[in-house]
């Protein structure tokens, strides 16, 4: 008899430890779902209007001012090519 006991016992403790794990699973597999559906909704992913960037009536983004790494190219060549050019010339 205690071998049938042992026997049931163990069954029994496998048993619920398949069924509370596959529950939690299930019940992670559908949050994990409905987070999907609730994220794809496209009216809490769009960018607020304020956030927006200026648009042309196409459209297009406006592009305003200039970007600063140009600026910063830019001056270094002209700096580079007076000194060239006082180089030469004081040759």
């Amino acid at each position: 008899m205690d071998l049938f006991d042992s026997i049931g016992e163990t069954l029994g403790g496998v048993w619920d430890s398949a069924s509370v794990g596959g529950e939690q699973w299930l019940d992670s597999w559908f949050d994990h779902e409905a987070e999907k559906v609730a994220s794809a909704a496209p009216e809490e992913n769009r960018v607020p209007q304020r956030q927006e960037p200026a648009k042309q009536p196409t459209g297009q983004p406006i592009y305003t001012g200039s970007n600063n790494q140009t600026m910063m190219i830019g001056g270094g060549v002209v700096v580079v090519m007076m000194f060239m050019f006082l180089m030469m010339r004081g040759k």
